[in-house]
């Protein structure tokens, strides 16, 4: 079962595409071999380094809830860090209305409350669907929070995953075949990127556990 299915996030269906992809993606960040796919992932997202404990203990806390009812998709406390992470694909970040700040002025303020009591360090991280920043979607971050803000997209996520695949052929980095169809379906559909391309890598290594 999908865990945007558990946190009940598919109540409709562009919201349902888009909470679909950030679990299939992040599930596997977090199950996978973390010393070999989430550290590489976050070293290219943050531009620091991650020891191996760092990322086998971090903590995947998935649509938390501030204070005001806010809740962003992904909080990842990895070594000295809170990374609040807000992945969109079909839609665009919550505008301001009348009654409510923006999404990314309520996310920014609830996770840096959350990220002082735990005592780490607070970053934003914006996934997006686009193929360059576009600097237009956050001038608030760009002015205001530079040091505290980072960005991707979801074709950099695959483009790495088909990287770390082609360098390691001989690795046994696939101990359950769900890995497989996982990588094949989100990289090849959604990403663009070549399906059977991922799976020619990734079959050398699903027959083998650890």
């Amino acid at each position: 079962m999908y865990l945007a299915e558990l946190h009940g996030k598919l109540s409709r269906n562009v919201e349902r595409k888009e909470d679909i992809l950030t679990s299939n993606v992040f599930s596997f960040f977090k199950y996978a071999r973390r010393d070999i796919f989430l550290k590489r992932y976050l070293e290219k997202v943050m531009g620091v380094g991650f020891t191996v404990d760092d990322v086998n203990s971090a903590d995947f806390i998935f649509w938390p809830t501030y204070d005001d009812f806010t809740e962003p998709d992904l909080v990842i406390v990895v070594g000295s860090y809170y990374l609040l992470i807000e992945a969109k694909y079909f839609s665009d970040f919550g505008k301001e209305t009348a009654a409510r700040k923006d999404q990314i002025t309520r996310e920014i303020e609830g996770g840096m409350i959350e990220a002082k009591r735990l005592g780490k360090r607070f970053i934003f991280v914006a996934v997006t669907a686009d193929s360059v920043f576009r600097k237009e979607k956050f001038p608030h971050l760009i002015h205001g929070l530079q040091k505290r803000f980072r960005w991707t997209n979801w074709q950099g996520v695959a483009s790495l995953l088909e990287g770390i695949l082609a360098e390691n052929r001989n690795w046994r980095i696939m101990n359950c075949a769900t890995h497989k169809i996982f990588l094949t379906c989100w990289t090849g559909q959604i990403c663009g990127l070549s399906g059977a391309s991922i799976s020619k890598h990734i079959s050398y290594h699903t027959t083998e556990s650890f």
